[in-house]
């Protein structure tokens, strides 16, 4: 009798099942239990953050100093939050434990939004290797700063009562937040409650992401979706007793300038650069010094990105008073 040739399937098996994907793909968010090695690498992360945010302010600076620009280093906006950001690890030559740690969890943390770009693909009917350029050198930390993509992994230190982020949405693919206690909220269009925004949400209500990981759509993933795929509005609220987060935000790789479109069903060439410059340029950042997030929300405001205050005023009235509050890095947040 001759041999049987078993072949690999043609894809991994789903991640997500049938309801999740909706709800991922007409809310914007969904929280899920994660793989047991991510878990691990989660609580690991967790207890070396917790110890670098103990050390002095200058000793913070010192070890991973900002530099405009760039998105990289640690930062602290007075009485709100203080947060560590990582697009490489340019500290090769004296690795932390938390630098190692970190790059630990984007190795694990990459494949698995990976892979339910995946599931999103079948259920689009978008090919699996449309996601290849997108995702060259965002897979695991790049070694050095020539190697970043706009992928970021950011830790966050929330001070207590007063640790908040504006309602915003995310600039990139997808995001992973994992918070220590409650604060991280998302928009539910499907909640009971059929509240109002005070920014014209649809209908519907803010629900608390704790205390399970949620992912989170981004704007960069509803473009290329046509929409077919919403971003999820998501903010911070402040918590008593403060909270530490972990964002893991997946943004398209501009390795390779020009983009075929045509794998998710538009027969064109983009310049994926312009196309990024153009999503970064309609939010604000949330995580910026306040001065200059007022300063950033009124060139918004004139180009009529932002709804004029007055307005914004009037809508909380007529709904209650219902305020805002939100998280991300550059522009839409993270939680």
């Amino acid at each position: 009798m001759s041999a049987v040739a078993f072949q690999p399937p043609p894809h991994p098996p789903p991640l997500l099942d049938e309801t999740q994907i909706f709800q991922l793909a007409n809310e914007g968010y969904l929280a899920l239990d994660i793989p047991k090695p991510l878990s691990t690498a989660v609580s690991e992360l967790f207890d070396l953050n917790r110890d670098f945010f103990t050390l002095s302010t200058s000793d913070k600076q010192n070890r991973y100093p900002s530099a405009e620009g760039t998105e990289l280093g640690y930062y602290q906006i007075p009485q709100e939050k203080e947060y560590l950001t990582y697009r490489h690890c340019p500290w090769t030559s004296s690795r932390t434990p938390l630098d190692v740690a970190a790059a630990s969890f984007w190795s694990l943390a990459a494949p698995f939004l990976h892979r339910i770009l995946s599931d999103l693909s079948l259920a689009l009917d978008i090919p699996l290797s449309a996601w290849d350029p997108l995702l060259d050198g965002c897979l695991s930390m790049p070694n050095g700063l020539q190697e970043t993509t706009p992928t970021l992994l950011r830790l966050f230190n929330y001070f207590p009562a007063s640790g908040a982020a504006e309602r915003h949405t995310d600039t990139g693919l997808l995001t992973l937040c994992i918070g220590t206690a409650p604060g991280l909220e998302v928009w539910s269009p499907s909640s009971s409650s059929s509240a109002t925004d005070a920014a014209s949400l649809p209908k519907g209500d803010w629900v608390s992401a704790h205390p399970r990981p949620t992912i989170l759509v981004g704007k960069t993933l509803q473009w290329l979706s046509n929409s077919r795929l919403v971003a999820g509005p998501h903010r911070v609220v402040a918590s008593s007793e403060g909270r530490q987060s972990i964002v893991f935000a997946l943004r398209p790789s501009l390795r390779r300038r020009y983009f075929d479109l045509n794998p998710f069903g538009e027969r064109t060439v983009v310049d994926l650069v312009g196309v990024w410059g153009q999503i970064r340029g309609s939010v604000f950042n949330v995580n910026a010094q306040t001065a200059i997030r007022t300063e950033q929300k009124e060139r918004m405001r004139a180009r009529g990105l932002l709804p004029d205050e007055d307005v914004v005023m009037r809508e909380r009235e007529e709904n209650g008073g219902d305020e805002q509050s939100g998280e991300d890095g550059q522009g839409p947040g993270y939680g």
